[in-house]
């Protein structure tokens, strides 16, 4: 993730295929645990304006994954062996990781300020 202060919503952290992925992913399992392979992650957004190569958004979810925001499961199948990838936090849970860990790091980037903030 980059935090960019000059976007908004998701797209302060995320490139907008990757935002609108992340939202798709946290709708589609509002109800019910549904879980998301790389293919069919890849045709929702051939469908709409920010239509992305298969590559791009398995490496992206294999990040987010990474970041601990999604999990997955190994399922074998058609083809062999794939990830099936679930939400590991909701929006909320989401948001509040953001922000502890943008506080976290700008803790070590300026720890003169912790002093400051305080008084």
């Amino acid at each position: 993730m980059k935090f960019d202060t000059k976007q908004e919503g998701l797209e302060t952290l995320f490139k907008p295929y990757q935002a609108l992925l992340l939202e798709w992913i946290w709708e589609i399992n509002e109800h019910q645990r549904i879980g998301v392979n790389s293919n069919k992650a890849h045709q929702y957004l051939q469908d709409t304006s920010e239509s992305k190569s298969r590559a791009s958004v398995i490496f992206f979810l294999n990040d987010l994954v990474e970041e601990e925001i999604l999990t997955y499961e190994e399922r074998t199948g058609k083809g062999g062996h794939h990830r099936v990838y679930f939400p590991n936090m909701n929006r909320d849970e989401f948001s509040a990781y953001v922000v502890r860990s943008i506080n976290d790091k700008l803790k070590t980037i300026f720890p003169q300020t912790e002093q400051i903030i305080r008084e």
